[in-house]
């Protein structure tokens, strides 16, 4: 009798080990399952919302980044025997969060769902504090993507516009080099005059009046006449006289 009561619950034992590694197994799969098609939706989505923000007008000099939220793992996405259609609002694809709609039009099934879209370009920051005065050289910046809404003012994408610059302001690493911090051409500088006249190039040396950044025009004292002319700044030790 012992026998026969030790074989029963080794039996039920077996019994019930199985069914947990099949729920187990079951329970995997169908996760699985979940997460691929919540995968698969949100790369349509995702690919939604990138060819309609390109669509509308991403410039070059800017990179797309486009991530669609988690979805709830409670939520079943259902079959559909046709792709799912995704669409939104001209207002919603305005934003940084963006709020599409998937849906199966034969089974009136739909979700809505939330993309985060951010625009991002190079940006020059700076890699070392500076201070005032300072001259700029290729380790002392670097450059790093920026989400462009955080910009509020006109930056630089290319480290060798700046080198060679100097510093009216101290800075903090981290910190994007804006044209107001710099100047090309500072106050009191001494700089090369030239002007082409006739295919025939004059230089001569001359005395910055002011602070320039590159493509301004600044006024120079020729020191030869001591005359004042009104130059353009070419780099950092050189301006040209439009005749």
């Amino acid at each position: 009798m012992k026998k026969l009561l030790k074989r029963t619950i080794i039996v039920f034992s077996w019994l019930f080990l199985c069914s947990i590694m099949l729920f187990s197994t079951a329970s995997v799969t169908a996760t699985t399952e979940i997460n691929l098609a919540h995968q698969k939706l949100s790369q349509a989505a995702e690919n939604y919302v990138k060819s309609q923000l390109s669509y509308s007008g991403a410039s070059a000099d800017e990179n797309l980044s486009v991530s669609a939220m988690p979805l709830d793992q409670r939520i079943i996405i259902p079959e559909c025997p046709e792709a799912f259609s995704i669409s939104a609002s001209k207002e919603a694809l305005a934003q940084n969060n963006i709020t599409v709609r998937a849906s199966c039009e034969p089974t009136d099934w739909y979700l809505y769902m939330m993309v985060k879209a951010t625009r991002v370009q190079p940006v020059v920051v700076l890699t070392t504090s500076v201070s005032p005065g300072k001259v700029l050289i290729e380790s002392d910046v670097e450059i790093v993507m920026m989400d462009k809404n955080l910009i509020r003012t006109s930056t630089f994408a290319d480290i060798d516009t700046v080198v060679g610059a100097r510093m009216k302001k101290r800075s903090r690493p981290g910190q994007p080099v804006v044209p107001g911090q710099l100047c090309f051409v500072c106050k009191g500088d001494s700089i090369l005059i030239t002007a082409d006249t006739g295919g025939v190039s004059i230089k001569t040396k001359g005395i910055a009046q002011q602070d320039g950044n590159l493509g301004d025009t600044i006024a120079v004292r020729n020191t030869k006449s001591n005359r004042l002319v009104h130059a353009q700044v070419v780099n950092t030790h050189q301006v040209v006289v439009q005749i």
